[in-house]
């Protein structure tokens, strides 16, 4: 077989892998039907490409070789769906006897990575199980158990622990859920990617075994102390970070999120860039040596850094595109770098099929494929500029444009500030990468002089952190685009993909650019001409309703900062929405946290309901007007609201008396929907809700007795429980239904 035949057989075998995303990314179970459906795409994709080609492209090979494509293809199908992680019967997750419920344990395993900051100021890190006390069952003794563990302990308890050391936890034991609101993070799937099953919020830790420090950990540590004492904790962090990557380093949260969200997240992590500066270095000292030298010593080299960075898609698909040039060397051979980067995916997916879903991996795999096939042609049309100026402006455009539908399919938002920020840093990110390798070489040689040099980096680092502080702020740094549809995102890439493939298409490429920027914004426009929709969100305490109304967004209730960084904010994401016209809330101090967190929502009136204060409902201003619908307020203790859409009619309770009694209050038009987020059920409450006839009832209640479950199965009442379904949605014609799926099933 020809070259051509090879690549075309790996096309086959990463078709089979992105396949599997139709049925759901790493879907334990799929039904027959999407079996049928993925596995029927597999065998008549690439005869479908045969039949295209055979009369186009004269060296088309036979019917024959693309059957061969097709058994490449669903064999790639199998081999991701076998390698998704599966618990075992000894896996700890197995012993759960009560659901989701969290488990008080000891845990005894040993440490598999390094203590990292979460978000919440804690440390987390993945431990091997190994024995487990149930301490809430009455068992005194240890039993053995497996399992990879998500754990989250206090910063002052995670002090001096090392990977493969052994310590027993006490905590909470407890199996991830799936998100209840959309938009939010599903930190079960994340979990599942891992091949983890279960976390434990940790209490303590009682038992340390003997420290064993890795030799490379040891290096890592020696040269993040030696950046953090020259230049400070924050700039250091920095800088080691850009070096080893933020894997590799403990960068604080809010650090990390700033350079996520001025579109920098690339600079902090180990990429191709820092491979090409590392082949650089390698092919200057050894350009007196013989090839094969020059083989053996790149090769320690690049493994050694990849120890020392950990092993992540990315660094290994830069590293593996390495070996290949050393090798081409060898070989006296012309390297093809997209050939290299395809023959480079190929490896790393046969070795983990899964990291076909990795964020790093596709980004990095993308980056590396834009420079290769847009950024000369880029860097070609500003030729009136001069050459090194016109590559900084290539680069960071030809990355963008092959990555930021990725990104917006999977984040929901667009930077307008991540070009031009890119283009103006590009010099300095250059600085800070060269200057801190070559610092970081010398603090592993001698600590006080690599120090001494570190410290010329102090305000290269500082003046990007402080400019990328100043964009944050800025309105358009994260602008929401709305959920882009997985149709759509295979349009935009079949689109690109087009142009760079037809030659006589390419002349076409500013309409190729329209039509794409058209296709994801069609839906927002779309959305604010006619959609209509009440959405729900389950929280631990009072639901927070999103009324949407044409382009008109008001939010009741905005929930404390957690509730709102995680639960509502990806909401306003998800759904395209950079506006709210009006938040209503009970008290100005329920405001506070919306207004600490300086969202780039831009807000404009705020109405409380019990405030002494300009804006607000009282006595006798009880009713709003909104678009299509008003909200009038019946009652204050327990506060009952009242919401009218055309001839239908709702009900929000919030907050029962002090003993647990319904309203006395008289209905006098029917109820399509009552909302009820009291605190206890009774069978006083049912006789309330027979007189009300509500068709349909959403309760937020953390629990409902059986008994009354029963009842409102009796008496034929829709009912939702949002602690258990997670959020529900209005619309004129579907009614009300949960937003998600439930999806609690252990695998």
């Amino acid at each position: 077989m020809r070259r051509f035949h090879y690549l075309i057989l790996i096309f086959g075998y990463i078709s089979g892998l992105l396949l599997t995303g139709l049925w759901g990314v790493l879907n334990f179970q799929p039904s027959w039907e999407q079996w049928l459906i993925v596995c029927g795409l597999g065998s008549l994709l690439p005869i479908g490409v045969f039949l295209w080609l055979r009369s186009r492209w004269l060296r088309c090979p036979k019917i024959s070789f693309w059957l061969l494509v097709s058994f490449v293809t669903l064999s790639a199908i199998f081999y991701l769906q076998w390698r998704i992680p599966v618990p075992n019967s000894t896996d700890v997750s197995q012993f759960f006897l009560d659901g989701f419920r969290t488990q008080k344990v000891e845990l005894l395993g040993k440490l598999l990575s390094e203590p990292r900051l979460t978000n919440n100021n804690r440390k987390r890190f993945w431990l091997q199980a190994q024995k487990v006390k149930f301490l809430n069952q009455n068992k005194n003794q240890f039993q053995s158990v497996t399992g990879k563990i998500y754990v989250t302990l206090a910063i002052e308890q995670a002090v001096q622990i090392y990977p493969s050391q052994t310590i027993i936890i006490r905590g909470n034991l407890y199996q991830p859920q799936s998100p209840k609101n959309p938009g939010s993070f599903d930190f079960k799937k994340y979990l599942l990617k891992q091949g983890s099953f279960a976390g434990i919020k940790g209490e303590e830790i009682i038992f340390k075994g003997e420290m064993k420090r890795w030799g490379l950990t040891q290096v890592r540590q020696r040269i993040i102390d030696g950046f953090t004492n020259a230049l400070g904790e924050k700039n250091g962090l920095i800088i080691s970070s850009m070096i080893l990557g933020r894997r590799a380093v403990d960068l604080p949260p809010d650090i990390r999120d700033l350079f996520v969200t001025i579109g920098l997240s690339h600079v902090l992590s180990a990429s191709g860039f820092h491979v090409a500066l590392l082949l650089g270095i390698i092919f200057w000292l050894t350009q007196s040596l013989s090839s094969v030298k020059k083989l053996i010593i790149g090769c320690i080299i690049l493994i050694f850094y990849i120890g020392l960075t950990g092993i992540q898609p990315s660094i290994l698909r830069a590293s593996f595109m390495g070996f290949t040039i050393l090798l081409a060397e060898v070989l006296n051979r012309k390297t093809n770098p997209l050939s290299a980067l395809l023959l480079s995916g190929f490896i790393l997916l046969v070795i983990n099929p899964l990291w076909i879903w990795e964020l790093g991996f596709q980004l990095s795999f993308l980056s590396t494929f834009a420079l290769l096939v847009t950024g000369a042609a880029i860097e070609d049309k500003l030729d009136f500029l001069p050459r090194k100026i016109a590559s900084i402006i290539a680069v960071p455009v030809a990355v963008s444009i092959w990555t930021s539908p990725l990104i917006m399919y999977l984040f929901y938002t667009f930077s307008f500030y991540i070009i031009p920020f890119n283009i103006l840093t590009t010099p300095l990110i250059m600085l800070l990468v060269i200057g801190g390798m070559i610092s970081a070489i010398l603090i592993l040689i001698n600590p006080i002089l690599g120090g001494f040099i570190a410290q010329f980096l102090f305000w290269p680092s500082q003046i990007l952190l402080q400019s990328g502080q100043q964009i944050s702020n800025l309105k358009l740094t994260a602008f929401a685009v709305g959920k882009i549809s997985l149709f759509i995102l295979i349009i935009i890439y079949a689109t690109l993909l087009t142009l760079w493939l037809n030659k006589n298409l390419r002349k076409y490429w500013k309409l190729g650019g329209i039509l794409i920027v058209a296709l994801i914004a069609m839906p927002i426009i779309y959305n604010n001409l006619t959609l209509f929709k009440i959405t729900i969100l389950q929280t631990n305490n009072e639901p927070i309703m999103v009324i949407q109304d044409r382009g008109n967004v008001e939010i009741i209730n905005v929930g404390n900062p957690s509730e709102i960084e995680y639960i509502l904010l990806p909401f306003l994401s998800q759904q395209g929405i950079n506006k709210v016209d009006k938040i209503i809330v009970r008290h100005s101090e329920e405001i506070k946290p919306w207004s600490n967190l300086k969202s780039k929502i831009t807000t404009e009136t705020i109405l409380t309901i019990f405030d002494n204060q300009e804006h607000k409902l009282s006595k006798n201003t009880t009713e709003i007007i909104l678009n299509s619908m008003s909200i009038k307020l019946i009652n204050r203790y327990p506060l009952v609201l009242q919401y009218k859409i055309k001839e239908q009619s709702f009900l929000w309770i919030s907050n029962q008396t002090q003993n647990n009694q319904p309203p006395s209050l008289k209905i006098d038009v029917p109820l399509n929907l009552l909302i009820w987020s009291g605190k206890q059920l009774s069978i006083d409450w049912l006789k309330w809700l027979e007189t009300v006839k509500a068709k349909t009832v959403i309760i937020s209640t953390n629990f409902i007795p059986t008994f009354i479950q029963k009842e409102l199965i009796n008496k034929n009442i829709q009912w939702h429980w949002m602690q258990e379904e997670g959020a529900v949605e209005w619309t004129v014609k579907k009614g009300i239904k949960p937003f998600l799926k439930s999806t609690q099933q252990n695998p």
